[in-house]
């Protein structure tokens, strides 16, 4: 054993657990009742409520904080993986202050 797990944390920022409302554009599918279950600065779990997306397949994913005044934010996303639970999605193209502000609120909640 050398003291590494088996599944080692790839992100190099922590997750932090939340329940957001979000909505997922891809193509001209729209998929309207998503939940954000972890979000970091790069990337997310959002449930699809059984909604499959292909590996790769770049989308919008807007959500609103409502501690932070419910301003909806978007954010251009990769799927990296898809489960029957949801996707797995890499942020891409970010604002960094605006991912920063974002990830800010979400400690304070």
């Amino acid at each position: 054993m050398t003291g590494q797990s088996a599944n080692p944390e790839r992100r190099a920022t922590r997750r932090i657990p939340v329940s957001l409302g979000a909505m997922l554009y891809y193509n001209t599918l729209m998929l309207p009742e998503c939940l954000v279950r972890d979000l970091c600065a790069e990337g997310a779990f959002v449930a699809t409520s059984g909604h499959f997306l292909p590996d790769q397949a770049l989308l919008d994913l807007a959500f609103s904080v409502p501690a932070a005044g419910g301003v909806p934010q978007r954010f251009t996303a990769q799927v990296m993986r898809c489960t029957e639970e949801g996707v797995g999605v890499r942020l891409r193209h970010t604002d960094t202050h605006s991912m920063r502000s974002l990830i800010e609120t979400l400690y304070a909640v």
